[in-house]
């Protein structure tokens, strides 16, 4: 086990530091899956098939991760556990930022080297972001004692969360519409301005290990024990038609809004601040009202999300088939709202449906369930928009068509997770019994 530390080592200022790692994180998120892919689909009209794909890369490279989480646990460089696997993942996505409008003005001059650019591009931040991740979490899971770790990483994520809301409209003002020279100068200031960010966050964070770093039991074997359990199955299977069915329109959102609506390139960017407004705010009023409650009592709360996010779904389609521009922004806060709910209880879940002895290796697995499928629901967003386009010849019925696909997937998994049955896991776990919840606020 890790060193113990009380609650006293608890810092709100602190962990607050370690979490503005995630502004940059959500800067290089943004420019990479949020403005690349609409400049490529819309401003340079390429097929969307292929840029959804590349979108979804680091997703289906998620096992990587149980690499890079071993390897951070069982292998130390010159002493660190956490820092230098950060630094390695992150110094990958730093050099590969510049790459990425460098292939989006040779695709643009029919090049074909421009898309094996982008290929590389893309390989190196996702592997940089899933070989830094599991070494964040865990210094992020090292830096408070067990009581606090919850509310700890809480405040990590809501920052994530945050800076999803503010930085695209920060971007929209630096790139109102697509040009080669501004989107260079926007990556290149992005990576300068990340690098400075996760330097300042991390530094001097990591804490000495008294005990030395041991070889656990092999993946293999870990992972079949805990899907020997009809419930955790059944879990698994919710956990990756969630992941799968609610980011269906991560790759095509704001193409949405410039093939239906005619927006520029900084107004479709300004669809992220609308629903991740929407994100906040549920996660919070979720958080005060259940923040007493175990985390096998958050099924009710994670069903609720699934309905309140496939309800504005189908709003957005009936905008798009009807192209009301109007209903549009409040659509998203509404649907941020339902998404907010959801990732609030989900969290939740993921914690009840795992076992003290193995809770690095559940979690490992339901991270990578979830990541490899939502690049999966990413690329499928984006192919049967192509599809759907191929065979409606309409823009309006096409978007209508992948965002009420998405709202039924969403309503189907609210019957999944009633079959996971998680309070009878976390019952049979010994997890109901657990320490006293710990409120949103630190003190």
């Amino acid at each position: 086990m890790d060193n113990p530390r009380s609650d006293e080592d608890f810092r709100f200022l602190r962990t607050v530091k370690i979490g503005t790692f995630h502004i940059g994180s959500s800067a290089v998120d943004i420019l990479v899956s949020g403005i690349w892919n609409r400049v490529m689909i819309v401003d340079l009209g390429t097929a969307a098939w292929p840029v959804a794909l590349l979108s979804a890369l680091r997703y289906l490279l998620a096992p990587l991760s149980l690499w890079a989480g071993h390897r951070a646990d069982t292998h130390p460089i010159r002493g660190s556990r956490r820092l230098a696997y950060i630094w390695i993942g992150r110094a990958l996505v730093l050099v590969s930022l510049p790459l990425l409008p460098l292939a989006t003005g040779l695709i643009a001059r029919g090049s074909e080297y421009g898309w094996l650019l982008a290929l590389l591009a893309f390989v190196m931040f996702g592997s940089g972001i899933l070989i830094s991740g599991p070494a964040f979490l865990a210094l992020v899971y090292d830096s408070t004692s067990y009581n606090r770790r919850g509310l700890a990483i809480s405040i990590v994520h809501f920052i994530l969360i945050a800076s999803f809301a503010f930085l695209p409209l920060v971007f929209a003002r630096m790139m109102p519409a697509y040009d080669f020279e501004d989107f260079l100068r926007l990556s290149l200031i992005v990576a300068l301005g990340a690098g400075l960010i996760w330097f300042f966050s991390i530094w001097r964070e990591e804490k000495p290990s008294i005990s030395k770093p041991k070889e656990g039991q092999g993946f293999r074997e870990a992972f079949s024990r805990i899907l020997a359990d009809k419930r955790t199955r059944r879990y698994a299977l919710f956990l990756g038609a969630s992941a799968f069915f609610v980011f269906m329109h991560d790759a095509v959102l704001e193409p949405f809004g410039g093939d239906v609506f005619g927006l520029p390139v900084g107004e479709t960017t300004r669809f992220n601040a609308f629903w991740g407004s929407g994100v906040l705010l549920g996660m919070v009023v979720t958080m005060l009202f259940t923040r007493r409650w175990r985390p096998d009592q958050q099924v009710g709360t994670t069903m609720w999300g699934l309905g309140l996010l496939a309800l504005p779904l189908i709003a957005l389609g009936g905008s798009a088939w009807t192209a009301n521009l109007a209903m549009v922004r409040p659509i998203l806060v509404l649907f941020g709202i339902g998404f907010g709910i959801f990732t609030a209880g989900g969290v939740s879940l993921l914690m009840a449906m795992s076992v003290e002895a193995q809770a690095a290796a559940y979690l490992a697995l339901w991270s990578v369930i979830q990541l490899v499928s939502r690049g999966a629901g990413i690329a499928a967003g984006g192919l049967l928009r192509d599809a759907a386009l191929a065979v409606t010849g309409s823009f309006a019925s096409t978007y209508g068509i992948v965002f009420w696909l998405e709202a039924m997937g969403a309503l189907s998994c609210i019957w999944l997770l009633r079959r996971a049955d998680v309070p009878g896991f976390a019952s049979r776990a010994g997890m109901t019994e657990a320490v006293e919840p710990i409120g949103v606020a630190a003190d």
